[in-house]
């Protein structure tokens, strides 16, 4: 395999002393209607004097549908600023603007009796008198905060990608590639949607091996963003595909249930307005799709009865969403002027053109995108190397074999495995729903534990529905025992109102009623008290229909109630074709549900960080995951969870990998931690009646920015939650100082309830508990060194690719070479206390086969048996690995931050596998306990299982619902 020395980001910056200015025009708010707009929201609100701010997030969503010219910048007002939020390149037309401002405010005080409130409001409010004004934007001006990181106008969120947006659409040539060419347009944003979004059109096709045909387009999509410690602005450029949904049955097409669906609309006419100098959008109009359970039908999100759309009296119709969902291909080509297209999500099943774009289709759409950026924007320097620790490596000893090495790691697994149970068997429960299942499932335990196939096999008895087998193994290690029964009725879905509505008391009663299900169906747990697994097949999440009714959260409590963790898999769909390939994904999916069950009961192998004496030998790793249990999941109780975990390379098996209880304020071993979670997921006695919504986990990820809107009064909910990490973050670090300590802090998932995390507050080699003053990090303890993970979500760290610039002989031209390399990366030329580093995995999963200049809009030639065909690879899976973004945020003052990052990147290494972890193994304990806190449906990576044309068939036999 080919090492590259560099990479490549998809990130571009401005040189020292850059300007650029833009002109837009803008709509000043005036005072008056600020505190008008807010006396009006006031009403109705239980503590009216502590909100300051006027939501406008349902005005930005009409204005994405109907204005997509206007440029929101803000998801509140707060009347104490005297600055605009909407800016456009033209002036939108008064009578526009009127109508779009007098609906919102209808609809912001929406109960009856707030009706003449309201008129009052718009009577005094005269929309009509407010004018545009011209201004001119510095698109390059920022602030630095104390810790020496970029910090920009709110605003510049939006325009900045708009203005670079603007560029790209003027390049005098389109993009073109082997065989033709795309053309942008833009694409209306709302502010949580941060960034610009370019979208090529009329579609490209795919017709695949039966004839049907599939239809995609590029997309580009750009964001704001900064690194801790750096005062450069950073421009983020996303390339991909956006797929639309076209296939239908007798039903039409299937949208997912409880969510959203976007249909993006180019129209020839504008939306409102009739006068001269209202001119049709030259881009996108984005509108919404959700199902209403009263109508029983498909509605426009700001739709229905009382919605605001129904106030508008709009100069064409919106598609009636019947019509679309009955034709949404004929949609695509112009009809009467309007073209809509409907995003594919893969919740709605297969499609034909897969996902994702590798280096050979993204590195020249980069290459024609940077023809656009304006003098003193460029990229950023090639990343280069940091291995002055991870240069030296062990070797294999020589003459072991690949298998030899194997099963070398599996004897010590399974050393390891008796050390931690003190010589008692390993007893495990498989509870099976199909016999090929079954048999795949031992099959995989026999992998992952490097069994043999000698077993023994005791019948159980058929008393008290418990028939099955237990099937022994025993080696010179490991004696394991493995019991095989039925799961039966306690897979089926919860006995619950069909459409959805139900009491809280009817929900308790039947998770109750199947949490003693389990534990009748179950042998009593073992003497001593030892936690064991259990892993359980349930049915595909389609089949529980409606979402309430999907066991796994009952599921998880009964067995919990027996002395079992639980490892959930999914009963894989028949398959009529490709049995093989069915056969081989199962065998890896159980042998996944094996090995991540094995993590559960605290069985997983620390990795080696190879990195020698530099880190102190008694060096322990940490990690804190924040759980948000929202009120409309089955809990019926919002709550915040701390779930904190410590890695001891050194210490004893059954002692290596603990937990905080952040209850009785002890670490305990992992498995019993992950049972007191549960405790904490026991269901109130009050009473709720409502219709539960999507049984989801976390809240979205928050953008780096301070949310002034709701909940930012002091004795808000979020405020509370902040001094309650604090105080529990304070405990934590109290009982990890006496050995030295690697923290691991995720940012997405910390950062809004641990402020000093943002970019706008950290600084380096301090650490700050809300609610009091930063201090140095040696007070916490002098061995603490903190580490702040940061993922891709957002688009918050770059896209990139290896790159060499190989010179061709006898040649003045370069070649660039490209691929996706292993390693851990810095910029070129930084100093000794640089922080910030970039750490990157090769190939895996279902995308480890696909070429590297794989595209999925050009042919290629490709080498086969010696012989060169041309190939295209629009059905090929691209996954690229993401850029996980280390920032080693607080050390000693003689430590090398190199050396921690260093340490985290090792941290993600899996034994026996050569693609990297998504995290730091200490972050992917802590946030697969999460399981425990939370009724969720991850257990399985969901792109095999969701992405399958078994969907759109269920929705046509009547299987699935609306």
């Amino acid at each position: 395999m080919k090492r590259y020395e560099t990479i490549r980001l998809a990130r571009y910056a401005p040189a020292p002393k850059a300007d650029w200015t833009s002109s837009y025009h803008t709509l000043p708010l005036p005072e008056f209607h600020r505190k008008r707009l807010l006396h009006l929201y006031r009403l109705g609100l239980k503590r009216p004097d502590t909100c300051r701010s006027v939501p406008v997030g349902r005005l930005n969503s009409l204005l994405q549908a109907l204005a997509p010219e206007v440029i929101s910048v803000a998801k509140w007002i707060d009347v104490t600023r005297d600055e605009p939020w909407l800016y456009a390149r033209t002036p939108v037309p008064r009578d526009v603007l009127s109508a779009l401002l007098t609906t919102w405010v209808h609809d912001l005080r929406p109960e009856s009796e707030h009706r003449q409130a309201v008129r009052e409001a718009l009577r005094e409010l005269r929309f009509s008198t407010l004018r545009w004004e011209k201004r001119s934007i510095s698109l390059l001006s920022s602030a630095t905060t104390p810790g020496g990181t970029a910090h920009p106008p709110d605003l510049l969120y939006q325009l900045l990608p708009d203005a670079l947006a603007d560029r790209v659409l003027g390049l005098p040539e389109p993009f073109t590639y082997e065989g033709g060419t795309f053309a942008f347009h833009r694409v209306a944003r709302r502010p949580g949607d941060r960034g610009a979004e370019l979208l090529s059109w009329p579609p490209g096709h795919h017709i695949d091996r039966d004839g049907q045909t599939w239809y995609f387009s590029a997309l580009l999509t750009a964001t704001l963003q900064s690194v801790p410690f750096s005062s450069d602005l950073l421009i983020h450029v996303r390339s991909g595909v956006r797929r639309w949904a076209t296939q239908t049955g007798q039903h039409g097409l299937y949208l997912p249930p409880r969510r959203a669906t976007s249909v993006y609309m180019l129209s020839d006419a504008p939306w409102l307005g009739d006068s001269p100098g209202n001119q049709p959008s030259a881009g996108f109009s984005v509108s919404r799709l959700r199902y209403d359970s009263e109508l029983g039908a498909h509605c426009w999100e700001n739709g229905g009865p009382e919605g605001m759309l129904t106030r508008l009296r709009l100069s064409r119709p919106l598609p009636a969403p019947s019509q679309l969902l009955r034709s949404p291909e004929g949609w695509l080509r112009r009809a009467d002027g309007l073209t809509a297209a409907i995003v594919h999500s893969t919740a709605m099943g297969s499609h034909g053109v897969k996902a994702g774009l590798m280096p050979g289709d993204r590195v020249p759409l980069m290459q024609w995108f940077e023809q656009a950026l304006p003098e003193g924007l460029m990229r950023v320097p090639d990343n280069v190397r940091a291995d002055r620790y991870l240069r030296s490596r062990r070797r294999p000893r020589r003459g072991n074999s690949p298998a030899d090495r194997k099963a070398e790691e599996l004897a010590t697994l399974r050393q390891e495995v008796a050390a931690a149970l003190g010589g008692e068997p390993l007893r495990l429960e498989f509870l099976w729903l199909t016999e090929p299942n079954r048999d795949a499932g031992v099959q995989a335990l026999r992998t992952v534990l490097g069994l043999t196939k000698e077993t023994e096999t005791v019948e159980l008895d058929e008393e008290a529905g418990r028939a099955g087998e237990v099937v022994c193994w025993r080696t010179s290690e490991l004696m394991v025992e493995l019991r095989l029964t039925r799961v039966g009725e306690l897979a089926d879905g919860l006995p619950l109102p069909a459409d959805g509505r139900m009491k809280t008391s009817d929900l308790h009663a039947a998770i109750s009623a199947r949490r003693d299900q389990v534990v009748q169906r179950l042998p009593k747990a073992t003497a001593d008290g030892r936690v064991t697994l259990a892993l359980v097949e349930i049915h595909r999440k389609k089949a529980y229909t409606p979402r309430s009714t999907d066991p796994k959260f009952a599921l998880r409590l009964g067995f919990r109630d027996a002395g079992r963790v639980t490892q959930f898999a999914t009963n894989a769909q028949q398959v009529t074709h490709g049995r093989s390939k069915a056969d081989d994904a199962r065998s890896k999916k159980f042998e996944s549900c094996w090995t991540d069950g094995l993590r559960q009961l605290g069985h997983r192998t620390v990795p080696d960080h190879r990195l020698g004496e530099a880190v102190p030998a008694d060096t322990q790793y940490a990690a804190l995951w924040l759980v948000r249990r929202r009120r409309d999941g089955p809990t019926r109780q919002a709550d915040l969870v701390p779930i904190a975990v410590r890695v001891r390379p050194d210490a004893a098996a059954a002692e290596r990998i603990t937990g905080w209880d952040h209850r009785s304020g002890v670490w305990v071993p992992y498995p019993e931690l992950l049972m007191r979670l549960a405790e904490s997921a026991e269901l109130p006695a009050a009473e709720i009646t409502e219709s539960p919504s999507e049984w989801n986990v976390d809240e979205p990820a928050d953008q780096e920015e301070d949310n002034f809107g709701a909940d930012a009064e002091p004795d808000g909910r979020t405020e509370q939650q902040r001094r309650a990490l604090a105080s529990t973050v304070q405990e934590i670090l109290y009982g990890l100082r006496d050995r030295p300590t690697l923290l691991l802090l995720h940012a997405q998932n910390t950062r809004q309830l641990w402020p000093w995390l943002q970019n706008a507050h950290i600084q380096p080699d301090m650490i700050q508990l809300h609610g009091q003053p930063a201090q140095r990090i040696a007070l916490q303890g002098s061995g603490l060194r903190v580490v702040r993970i940061r993922d891709h979500t957002g688009t918050e760290t770059p896209q990139w690719w290896g790159h060499e610039a190989l010179s061709r002989e006898n040649s003045d031209t370069e070649e660039d070479r490209f691929g996706l390399p292993t390693g851990l990366w810095k910029p070129p030329g930084c100093g000794p206390r640089h922080r910030v580093f970039g750490s990157t995995s090769e190939k895996a999963g279902p995308g480890a086969t696909v070429a590297v200049n794989a595209s999925r809009w050009a042919l290629r030639s490709s080498t086969r048996n010696e012989t060169t065909v041309m190939t295209i690879d629009t059905d090929k899976l691209a996954w690229n690995p993401a850029l996980l973004e280390i920032t080693v945020a607080a050390c000693g003052p003689d430590d090398d931050p190199e050396l921690w990052a260093a340490l985290s990147h090792r941290l993600r290494q899996s034994p026996g596998r050569a693609p990297l972890l998504a995290l730091p193994l200490p972050l992917i304990l802590a946030s697969k306990a999460a399981e425990y806190v939370l009724p969720t449906t991850q257990d399985q990576p969901s792109e095999p299982d969701e992405d399958d044309g078994a969907v759109q068939l269920s929705f046509d036999l009547g299987v699935t619902t609306g």
